[in-house]
């Protein structure tokens, strides 16, 4: 086979791990939404996050949920975020 038309290789340069954000002043946060949540029920896009912060996705019985503009939160929903400030992330959904 030539070797044009062979895929490139991925090496473990290429692939970072999510660990390596930290160095950068940023964390992966999971929130997991419980009953009691003040979140559960209410459309994602209408919580107020810090600045610098952004939902990578939410998880629903195991399947991601990546289209976000309309999601009501539900008890038992993971939402992952990123964030400079996990802090005042924590204490956004704890309120």
């Amino acid at each position: 086979m030539s070797t044009l038309l062979q895929k490139p290789s991925l090496t473990p340069r290429d692939l970072n791990s999510v660990a390596a954000l930290k160095s950068h002043g940023l964390s992966v946060v999971e929130v997991r939404i419980s009953q009691v949540s003040f979140a559960k029920g209410k459309l994602l896009s209408n919580i107020e996050l810090p600045e610098n912060t952004r939902v990578v996705c939410v998880l629903r019985q195991g399947k991601p949920i990546v289209e976000l503009e309309a999601v009501f939160l539900e008890e038992k929903d993971s939402v992952y975020l990123i964030t400079d400030d996990e802090k005042t992330l924590r204490q956004t959904f704890t309120v």
